[in-house]
Parts: structure tokens; sequence; C-alpha cells
């Protein structure tokens, strides 16, 4: 069983869950117009956490000026949480998840580029800070997946603590709103011209957020809070539609709803309210609200936060998830700020003021970029407590795929070999025309999701993976190294050029590293589990673990996996990849050993 166990929240609303909350009670937005010279030449509706008060905070707990803005908030929530906790960060036991969109992405800007060592831009280096700060044993786990990462991240902790390879697990988000974050949204034009307005006829477009939250998860009661509130289901999916645009069906998210419902055992009839995504942009709510209507849950109030706090992106998820665990604490729902007149064709039941009323049992959803979806459902109500049992059977590697140094390597063996001293751009053209690859696309893609296409390409060349299996029995779960910072800097040039400032929505649709799953989701139909983890180097373990935690729990029947990544400022490019699943044949079973 996952029990919560403790939270905060820190945003422009407060640097406590109960600020935040009595806050979003009372109807109070934390959502201004900004006309500042360091978010760029355009004014904006934002939603920053006070500087002056950030600081202070911070100064209570640590003495030390070296660490960036978005490692302040992410150690300030940890710690903040940690007071109301009898979790030991420091055993052995525990493990910290963090996740974000973006990280220090700031630290690209021409006037920050001395203040730290040039490493420090990358997110597994701010965990690094993150394990040194507060001594934790294992190193932090992170997960980057656009604007589902803080969702997900519950959801991967939930299965860690389900098979036992944790007993607790401290999931932190955190993003900070910078002239590239705010830029790139602009370019696309989907910035709200005031509060946004979550489902609303006359919605359109979100506002950014910045702030951290963290959520305590441990399988152990007596370090858990009452009243007692169950982390019950979990589950994501991809599109497989469209890298900037959300599904016109709803259908995936849908099944991240459905799938979370089975597994704790229990129905649509059975939940009491949604903590919605609602990002007030005109395609996603309306997708969300076909979702919701798919999955049976149409009638159920719904809120979205975004229009109290903005789009927090990374931490989103687990602030809008402590929202849920409020309204079960207090039997009450919160208001959806700015909503007025439904606008969308589903008939759902936004929220328009705050109520006192019976919550037992919550579903969160999120969507994002690369075409990701996720979902939760936590409940006060007592279930069954899940069995993890590892398959007898063991997992092969069907497949595998290594491209690195001008070469290409298929089960261990070199296919391809190009010429010498080429750069990057000529040797991923001469792959692509070798194994005779014909996909326009692939011309408009970066370095990054290049490399993940032919990879995966020539990994399932000859496979026919949906004679066999449906497309959400398909995953892609992946390691990287330094996100998508390559193409982060390419996009950053064109904001810092005041004189010729042109964000370029082309570039910046690339600036997440799960938009390379998506790009593999889209041109193979792959609708399953997606998740990036974000790690210096490549986790073998952690990842031959998590993999066989997806099988063991009938969560993918067929996995594609492994390692890619064009690392940031050298260059260096690297994908080994497996595919994973069951077979009778005489191949390499998926070990630690075999995945090194």
């Amino acid at each position: 069983m996952v029990y919560f166990a403790s939270h905060n929240i820190i945003s422009s609303l407060g640097f406590s869950s109960e600020e935040n909350i009595t806050n979003i009670k009372n109807n109070i937005s934390g959502v201004k117009l900004a006309n500042l010279q360091s978010l760029g030449p355009i004014p904006a509706y934002v939603s920053l956490v006070d500087n002056d008060l950030l600081y202070s905070n911070f100064n209570k707990i640590s003495d030390k000026k070296e660490y960036t803005r978005f490692e302040k908030l992410l150690i300030l929530s940890i710690y903040n949480s940690l007071q109301n906790s009898k979790i030991d960060i420091s055993s052995s036991s525990t493990l910290v998840i963090i996740s974000t969109a973006k990280g220090s992405i700031d630290l690209l800007e021409q006037e920050k580029a001395d203040l730290f060592p040039k490493n420090r831009i990358q997110i597994y280096k701010s965990a690094d800070i993150i394990q040194d700060f507060f001594a934790t044993e294992n190193k932090p786990v992170v997960i980057s997946n656009a604007c589902i990462s803080g969702t997900l991240a519950l959801g991967v902790a939930k299965r860690l603590i389900d098979a036992k390879k944790y007993d607790n697990i401290i999931v932190a988000g955190a993003d900070i709103i910078s002239e590239f974050t705010l830029s790139g949204f602009l370019s696309f034009k989907a910035v709200g011209t005031t509060v946004c307005k979550p489902f609303d006829k006359n919605r359109d477009g979100i506002n950014l957020g910045e702030g951290a939250a963290t959520i305590i998860l441990t399988s152990n009661i007596e370090k858990a809070t009452k009243p007692y509130i169950y982390l019950t289901g979990a589950s994501s999916s991809n599109d497989a539609n469209h890298i900037s645009g959300p599904s016109r069906t709803g259908e995936e998210l849908a099944a991240c709803v459905i799938n979370s419902l089975k597994e704790a055992g229990t129905s649509s009839s059975k939940v009491d309210y949604i903590s919605g995504h609602g990002t007030a942009t005109p395609y996603n709510d309306e997708m969300e609200g076909k979702a919701f209507t798919i999955s049976k849950i149409e009638t159920k109030p719904v809120t979205s936060v975004k229009g109290f706090v903005g789009h927090t992106l990374g931490a989103a998820g687990i602030l809008e998830t402590i929202v849920g665990l409020s309204a079960i604490k207090n039997n009450e729902t919160y208001p959806t700020f700015g909503f007025e007149e439904l606008g969308i064709s589903s008939q759902i039941n936004v929220n328009k003021k705050f109520t006192n009323e019976e919550v037992n049992t919550v579903v969160k959803t999120a969507s994002g970029f690369g075409g990701c979806n996720a979902a939760i459902l936590f409940s006060n109500k007592l279930v069954e407590e899940p069995v993890f049992q590892q398959k007898e059977e063991k997992l092969k590697i069907l497949n595998s795929v290594e491209i690195i140094n001008n070469e290409v390597k298929i089960g261990g063996d070199t296919d391809f070999i190009s010429e010498k001293n080429i750069d990057f751009k000529a040797f991923i053209k001469s792959i692509y025309n070798n194994y005779d690859l014909k996909y326009p696309k692939f011309y408009k893609m970066d370095e990054l999701s290049k490399l993940a296409f032919v990879a995966t390409e020539i990994l399932l060349q000859n496979k026919n993976i949906h004679q066999k299996y449906d497309d959400y029995d398909i995953s892609v779960i992946l390691s990287n190294g330094s996100s998508s910072l390559n193409t982060d800097a390419k996009y950053q040039k064109s904001i810092d050029d005041k004189e010729n400032y042109f964000p370029s929505p082309s570039v910046f649709v690339y600036t997440l590293a799960n938009v390379m799953a998506g790009e593999i989701c889209i041109k193979n139909k792959i609708k399953g589990e997606n998740t990036i983890f974000v790690s210096e180097k490549f986790d073998s373990e952690f990842m031959h673990d998590y993999v066989n935690i997806l099988f063991s729990t009938e969560k993918t029947k067929l996995a594609i996996t492994g390692r890619v990544d064009f690392s940031y400022p050298e260059g260096y490019y690297e994908a080994k990849l497996f595919l994973v699943g069951f077979d009778n044949e005489q191949n390499k079973e998926f070990t630690i050993k075999n995945i090194k």
C-alpha cells in the first residue's frame, strides 16, 4: 500500500500547502501581468514566486549562495515537506524523484553564463546538488516528460514502492519562468491575453507559472498522515498523433484514467472529484473533456487551478495532486478561476465556486508536448494491497541497436560504418539513406529526435510489432543525459539578439527530451507507457528494474528501452536501444549485464 505522508507547495500564492489552498478556496489568483525585461519584450500574464520571500526563506536553511533559482525552489520545498514528516531522507530505503521540464534553463542566458560552472545547466547536475544538500544515500532519479512530469513521477514512485524497491519516495517537482520558456509559448500564440479561463467559452491560452511542490509517499502506515489517503492507480500513454498538439479524440488520456481505475480495483462511479489539467488552450481543454466523457467521469466536479498559480510545468502534477488531497482531507471542492460558461463540446461539470461535499476518490490528469498523457487515482477508501510478483518467464532482448562513433551495430555486430570524420548531420543522413528509410518529417527533427528515430526504425525493421501487439501494449522507456540542451542552445540564440528577436516555434517544439519519444510513437503508432529518465550515465540497474516492473504489473507487453543522448555542449551522440519482450527463442535474457 502506498500512503501519502507529507507535502508542500511553493507558488505565487505562498510557501506552504495550507497557504496555497486557503487562497484558492478564497478565489485569489497569483497570476499578474508582468512587464519585466528579464522575461522579454512582450508583457504577459504569469504567476511568479516572490524573489525576496524565496531568498529570505531559503537563507533560513542555508547560508550558501551557490544555488540556482530552480535549485532553491526544489530544496526549499523538499525541506518544508520533511518538517511535517517522519521520513528519513538519508536512509537507504528512501529515494528522491525530481520532476522538471527545463530545470535551470535560465543559465543559457548570456548574462548568467559565468555565474555557475558550465555543467550546472544539466538537470542531472541539479540532482547531484540535491543529493549533496540532503546527504541522501541514493542518487535522485530525474524524470523530464514535459507537462506530465509531476503526475508521471508520482506514478513511477508508486510502482517502485509496490515492487518493494524503496519504502519511502520523495517526489519533488519544480520549474522557473524565464524568457526562454515564455517566449517559446508566445511563439506558439498559446499564451492567454488575460488571466486564463480553463474550459471557458472565452479562453484563449495559458498562463505560465513557476514554483515547486513536493509529496512524500511511504509504504509504512506509521509514517503516513491521517486521515490515510492511498495512491491506488497510475498510468501513462502517448497520443501518437502530433508533437505539439493534443489528440483530437481524447481516447489516449481516457485510457490513462481507465487503466488507473482498473489498477485500483474500482470504477468511474466511485470517482468524486477531478483535479484536471485545464490549460485554457482551445485544443487541450477540448481533448480533456472528451477524455472525461470516454472514461465516464464527465459528471464529476472538475477543477483546474491554472488560473490561480499558472501552469507550473514540472511542478504542476504534484501541486495539483495536493489540491486533490486537500479535497479529500477536508471534504471540499475548489473553484476554477475565471470559468463562467462552458466552452467545449463535452458536457463536463466545471466547478465555479468553493463547495463543501464528501470527497473520497480523486482522479488527476495531465497532458503535454510530445503527445504524452498521465493519470493517477488516490482515495481514502481501503483497497486490496497490490501484490507484486516477478514473472517466472524471463524477459528477452528481441533485438538491439547501437549507434556510436559513425557506426551502427545490430545485435552486437557491425552493420554499417560511414565515412570517417564526417559530422553528425552527414552521418545521420547516411544512415537514413543506407537503411532506405522513407519519412519526410525526419528532416524537420532536431538531432536528438533524428538519432532516436533512426535507431528505433532499425530496431523495429522486419518486426511487424502490430501483428502481435496492440497500440497500448507497447511502451517507450528511455534514458537521456543532456535532455534537449543542444536544441535549447539553438533556440536561446533566437532570443539573445534583441535587434533580431525572432523566437522560433519550429525550434522551440524540440526543446523537450520526451519529444523524441513522441516522434517514435507517431511513426509507429505506439500509445503505451512513455517515460524519459535523465541521468549523467546510463543506469542499467534502474532501467532494468523499472522495465521489469512494467512487465510484471502488465503495464506493457513490449518495450523499446535504452539510452539516447546528444550531449551538450560537446555534441557527442549515443543511441543504444533494446526491444524487450517475452519469446520462446534463444535470445539473450534482459539482464543488467546484457544492457550495460
